[in-house]
C-alpha cells in the first residue's frame, strides 16, 4: 500500500470511529466495514516482472503493451532525369519524405516471440521488433536498463538507425532510442475492520 493509499485508509477509519462514538455505540461490538483498496501503475516490462505473474512463452500475449516513448520513423527517396528539350539542357528533381509517428502511451499486441525478443505490432499489418539486452548504455546511461525490452535499432549510430517495416526501411530518430515496452499492473487489497469498546467492571456493582 502506498502512502498515499495508507492516507486515505486512515482518513476513513477514523471518520467511521467518529461516527461510532457519536453514535452511542460505546459498549457494544460495532463493524467498522471492509475497506477495499487497489492501486494501479505502468511499468517497463522485463522477464523477471513478468514471471512474478507467471507470464512467459506464448502467455506474453495475453498481456496488452505500451511503448514508452514516442518513436519517429523517417523515410527519404529522390530522383532525378536530366535531357534536351527545345534546344536546351534540361534536369528535374524530386524528393520524397514519409514518416510514422508512434506516440508514446500508444498500445501495442505481441504477435510473435522468442527468448529476449518480441514482435509488437502497434496497426494491422506492421510491426516492430523490440529486445532485451540490447547495447544502449552508452546512449542512455544511468537511464540504461538491460533486462527492458528496447526498440531493435542495430545500427544506431548516435542520431539515428535503421528499422525495417515489412520490407520497407525507415531511419529511427529522436526520441526512438528510448521506446521500450510497459505494461499495467494493478493491486488490489481490503482490511476487514472491527472496533469494540469495553464498558469497564465496578468492584460493587449493586451498591448505592
Amino acid at each position: 500500500m502506498t502512502l498515499a493509499s495508507r492516507s486515505r485508509w486512515l482518513l476513513a477509519l477514523a471518520m467511521m470511529q467518529t461516527s461510532l462514538v457519536t453514535g452511542g455505540c460505546a459498549s457494544n461490538p460495532a463493524s467498522i466495514g471492509v475497506l477495499p483498496e487497489s492501486y494501479a501503475e505502468r511499468l517497463s516490462y522485463t522477464d523477471r516482472l513478468a514471471s512474478g505473474f507467471k507470464v512467459s512463452g506464448e502467455r506474453r500475449h495475453v498481456l496488452q503493451y505500451y511503448v514508452s516513448d514516442t518513436i519517429h520513423l523517417v523515410r527519404s527517396s529522390s530522383g532525378g532525369q536530366s535531357g534536351v528539350r527545345d534546344g536546351r539542357l534540361v534536369s528535374s528533381s524530386s524528393q520524397a519524405v514519409r514518416e510514422i509517428v508512434i506516440d508514446s502511451g500508444t498500445p501495442g499486441v505481441v504477435l510473435a516471440s522468442g527468448p529476449r525478443w518480441m514482435a509488437v505490432s502497434f496497426e494491422p499489418g506492421s510491426y516492430l521488433y523490440f529486445i532485451s539486452d540490447a547495447p544502449r548504455s552508452v546512449w542512455l546511461g544511468n537511464e540504461y536498463d538491460r533486462e527492458r525490452y528496447y526498440l531493435y535499432l542495430p545500427d544506431w549510430n548516435g542520431q539515428g538507425g535503421t528499422v525495417k517495416i515489412g520490407n520497407t526501411s525507415y531511419v529511427a530518430v529522436d526520441s526512438s532510442i528510448r521506446a521500450h515496452l510497459m505494461v499495467d499492473r494493478e493491486s488490489f487489497s481490503s482490511l476487514d475492520a472491527e472496533q469494540r469498546r469495553q464498558p469497564g467492571r465496578l468492584l460493587y456493582p449493586n451498591a448505592p
